[in-house]
């Protein structure tokens, strides 16, 4: 696993944009630029190889912790409220379809590699994994900046495509709301997602979250037009909406998310810890506990939820900023992220986010942090192998 540098692309904030990417540029939001244009990873056959079978392993064992969880009415340890806990069980009893998830991972080429959290039903930095990185290939070879027979590990876009056709076809899905908040890598990525469904034969519509409408009159969510929403793809996290002035409705409405209420237990970083209790000393788990202050080795602190790293606490280090700071955390071991020196003199702190469709691993996107916390100062940068 190198960190190697590459030419830019002539006019490659354009071929972002045809793609649907538009966040490319540091933003007061985003300091730092969040497409890596002259950088990218290799990777030898024999390290991907490696990373799809752990990765299959971790997806496997994630589900079956889904499931344990569920079964065993495990959800309040996991910070989700009591009053969803039958919805989230009729979900999976249900078999709710899911579209896709995204395993983040520390990995240095050498070993095993090791699972930090699991992003089970809002993943983002979709559009740059499956589309951008793969243009980003083709551009270079084509220019001859990198050799012809170099590859990707990056079935995203066909994975997820397969996984709309059986949601059409075993599961019968016939149309489907599409909904995000309101900013463009939302926006888009439910675009893309959308793009995908009406590929596979469903009917499709699009709306942002705060125009989704409730009514006590109606079993169903409602859009625009005050008619029901029968399936809602919602890009939207469960945490958000379970404190909101309707949260009750996630509990009785008869609209079908994608992805389904039972993500919320994927969703919570509490799952890292039924996980180790479940495999103790399995080589792709990190040592984790839902009693802070009991692991006998460094850990580190994370909210139940939380995003972008945010009221993450490393050893002997103060908490990063954040909103989550009330919420309980779960207490990881640590393990340090592979550091590379960029161009710029500075160190470069790489998280592996392999991509999931259903329940078959598809792909790698990586995500480069500043620091030891991946934040959302983290750039994404290409891979080839």
């Amino acid at each position: 696993m190198q960190r190697l540098t590459c030419p830019a692309r002539p006019d490659w904030r354009g071929r972002l944009s045809s793609m649907g990417m538009t966040w490319f540029d540091a933003t007061p939001e985003h300091p730092v630029p969040y497409w890596t244009e002259t950088a990218a990873y290799a990777f030898t056959s024999a390290q991907i190889r490696t990373l799809q079978a752990a990765s299959q392993e971790l997806t496997d064992l994630v589900l079956a912790a889904t499931g344990h969880a569920i079964e065993h009415r495990r959800l309040t340890e996991l910070g989700i409220p009591v009053w969803l806990h039958d919805a989230v069980q009729a979900s999976w009893e249900r078999d709710d379809p899911s579209v896709y998830l995204r395993l983040d991972l520390a990995y240095s080429g050498e070993g095993q590699p090791k699972l930090l959290e699991v992003n089970g039903q809002t993943p983002t930095s979709l559009i740059e994994a499956a589309i951008c990185q793969w243009h980003w290939l083709e551009d270079q070879q084509a220019c001859g900046a990198l050799a012809p027979d170099l590859s990707q590990w990056n079935t995203i876009h066909e994975g997820l495509g397969e996984q709309w056709q059986h949601l059409v076809g075993a599961h019968g899905l016939q149309h489907v709301t599409f909904s995000s908040a309101r900013n463009d890598e939302d926006y888009a990525t439910v675009t893309y997602l959308r793009d995908l469904a009406q590929a596979a034969g469903a009917a499709t519509s699009q709306l942002f979250a705060e125009d989704l409408g409730t009514s006590p009159d109606h079993a169903h969510l409602l859009d625009g037009w005050s008619l029901p929403i029968r399936n809602l793809m919602w890009l939207w996290p469960l945490e958000f909406a379970w404190e909101s002035r309707d949260a009750p409705v996630l509990a009785t409405t008869q609209t079908r998310f994608i992805e389904p209420l039972w993500k919320a237990v994927s969703s919570s970083k509490g799952l890292l810890a039924l996980l180790h209790e479940l495999s103790p000393g399995h080589e792709l788990l990190l040592p984790a506990t839902l009693n802070p202050g009991t692991l006998e080795i460094p850990g580190v602190l994370k909210p139940l939820f939380s995003r972008e790293g945010q009221n993450v606490t490393l050893p002997g280090q103060p908490s990063t900023p954040g909103e989550y700071g009330d919420l309980s955390c779960v207490e990881q071991a640590y393990t340090a992220l592979p550091e590379f020196m960029a161009e710029d003199g500075t160190a470069r702190y790489p998280v592996l986010g392999v991509w999931v469709a259903g329940s078959e691993v598809c792909g790698l996107g990586i995500r480069e942090g500043r620091g030891r916390v991946t934040d959302n100062r983290a750039s994404f940068i290409p891979h080839f192998t």
